[in-house]
């Protein structure tokens, strides 16, 4: 596994290499450039610092697609270059992309974005502008006051033509540079929602440099404000559209959390509902029961328990440290520790820890070979979800522990009548099972040990004669408390033979194990009650039968002894 980490860190190494290399030629060729042809800047400071002022507010909100923020800023680029020329509107499209990246340096994933996809966004604001700017000038595209719409058409149209023909190639650019994964479904809504924010960018920068001829910058300012509601209604859209979406998704994982059902069978079920909307390549869910004393990790694919050493990503519970949730939309954001747990193929990972219940810690890791796959929203969304699972895994375990405690007997912590009976009734009607035998056990003289010592040395001696009952039966038998000092054990596939074997070696087990008390050794015997099914009855006969050959074969006849319903059976009658 280290050495597939040592290949992630020189693969992205490499792709960060390979950016930096890409950016500075870009630069040093627009600088070589523009000496070549004598550019100069045409803008006075007080525009051109309006101008990148109005570009970072648009910049700093983004409308945002997956992992990708679509910030309407190249509109001023294009009034820029309509306006300035082509190095006026580089400058002005660099400073805004630089704005736009340190806007989140002061985290650790933004500085490592920063590193990563700004020399990427740097070339793709040159492609964008150089070659279309190029076209322009080059069919005789005027600038500043002596543009006109009409005399300028063709030169216009080259520009869209060169525009759409980059904002084409920009997905092969990412991969090259950065190594993006973006399904084709997906890249083609994203060039439907670009092909809308490039024709809103495009008209914006023809409409505002028309308004600045007769108003001044006054009409830059009018103009961008227009601009601004154009974003805000696609961004209120956008964001409309998602939430509806994830909304029914995620209201669908709360119904199946709160459907009543055992903690399990809850578990089960919330994976088969988040597996139906969500499709990522690796996947698993962490419950810590008893404050971390016990956990246990399920795959999201087939809702099958993980050894904790088979689970791919762990470490990730040690990164995120405070956070709640965690996303990664691409290989280049994550911290360097994950590089050694995860596959090179893998890019977008979100993972979510929620606030601990009283009892439980629920945790989710989601990752994907496709870039972007999770977005903020969905992820919060599903942070809700997860803490509602969590209150009903909890609340389940309350109802099972209630469950237990109801069918369980406090003093000895055996089953009780309760669970005996609904145990019993349910096997006896299984033909397999068959020949079905019972044990009525009966401590002897038991009520004389109370008296001499007290009901709390008779309480210890019914926990200790429990302890050597489940010692002297197979897992597939049953020991219950059936009242005062008596015990039934049903034995599944136990003939009548059989029976008086155990029967004899738990009456013989008891009458050789004293028991030791505060200072008292006791010596305890019990008389013990047979009774064998050989074919379909009912449990109520079964044991009636097994206590009136305890009484009458056992305790009238010296009691220490074991007795047969079958051998008694004429007298008891």
């Amino acid at each position: 596994m280290k050495e597939e980490g040592e290949f992630l860190v020189r693969r992205f190494q490499q792709y960060l290499l390979r950016s930096w290399v890409v950016f500075f030629l870009i630069v040093i060729g627009i600088d070589l450039f523009a000496k070549s042809k004598d550019y100069s800047l045409s803008v006075d400071l007080f525009t051109f610092l309006l101008i990148a002022a109005l570009s970072t507010i648009f910049v700093v909100d983004p409308v945002r697609r997956r992992h990708m923020s679509f910030t309407f800023h190249f509109g001023f680029v294009l009034f820029t270059f309509l306006t300035y020329g082509m190095l006026s509107a580089i400058c002005v499209g660099q400073v805004t992309m630089l704005i736009y990246q340190l806007r989140t340096i002061h985290t650790p994933v933004g500085r490592r974005r920063m590193l990563h996809n700004y020399p990427f966004n740097v070339a793709l604001e040159l492609f964008l502008i150089v070659p279309a700017g190029l076209a322009y000038n080059l069919l005789g595209g005027t600038h500043g006051d002596a543009f006109q719409l009409t005399d300028n058409i063709i030169p216009l149209l080259a520009m869209v033509v060169i525009l759409w023909i980059v904002l084409l190639l920009q997905y092969q650019l990412s991969r090259f540079l950065l190594g993006e994964n973006i399904p084709s479904d997906v890249m083609f809504q994203l060039l439907r929602f670009e092909a809308v924010v490039i024709t809103a960018e495009l008209l914006y920068g023809i409409f505002s440099t028309l308004v600045v001829q007769g108003n001044g910058n006054s009409g830059l300012v009018m103009a961008a404000f227009a601009l601004f509601i154009i974003k805000r209604s696609l961004g209120s859209s956008v964001e409309a559209s998602d939430r509806i979406e994830h909304w029914e998704q995620i209201e669908r994982l709360k119904e199946a959390a709160w459907k009543d059902g055992d903690a399990q069978f809850i578990i089960e079920r919330y994976l088969r509902q988040l597996n139906q909307f969500v499709k990522p390549d690796i996947a698993w869910i962490k419950f810590d029961f008893e404050e971390g004393k016990q956990s246990v990790y399920y795959s999201l694919k087939d809702g099958r328990k993980l050894k904790a050493d088979h689970v791919e990503g762990r470490i990730i519970e040690d990164i995120i440290e405070k956070e709640e949730v965690l996303i990664y939309g691409m290989q280049q954001e994550w911290d360097i520790r994950l590089y050694d747990c995860l596959p090179e193929e893998i890019q977008s990972v979100l993972f979510i820890q929620p606030e601990a219940t009283e009892t439980i810690n629920c945790s989710l890791l989601l990752a994907s070979e496709a870039s972007g796959e999770f977005t903020k929203d969905f992820g919060y969304e599903l942070y809700r979800a997860l803490r509602v699972l969590s209150w009903a895994v909890e609340r389940a375990h309350e109802r099972e522990r209630l469950l237990i405690d109801s069918r369980t007997d406090a003093m000895t912590k055996l089953p009780n009548y309760r669970a005996l009976q609904e145990w019993g009734d349910r096997r006896i009607k299984q033909r397999d099972l068959y020949p079905f035998s019972a044990l009525m056990i009966d401590l002897d003289h038991f009520k004389q040990i109370n008296d001499t010592y007290g009901h709390e040395i008779g309480d210890v001696v019914l926990f200790e004669v429990a302890k050597l009952l489940m010692q002297a039966t197979r897992i597939t038998d049953l020991v219950a408390r059936y009242g005062g000092e008596e015990f039934v054990i049903l034995l599944p596939n136990t003939d009548l033979e059989s029976a008086q074997i155990v029967a004899e070696r738990i009456r013989e087990t008891l009458h050789t194990h004293p028991i030791l008390v505060e200072g008292h050794t006791l010596e305890i015997t019990a008389s013990i009650g047979v009774d064998t099914l050989k074919e379909l009855g009912d449990l109520a006969s079964l044991i009636r039968n097994a206590d009136r050959a305890m009484y009458v074969g056992a305790k009238f006849q010296g009691r220490d002894r074991v007795a047969s319903y079958q051998e008694w059976k004429e007298k008891v009658i």
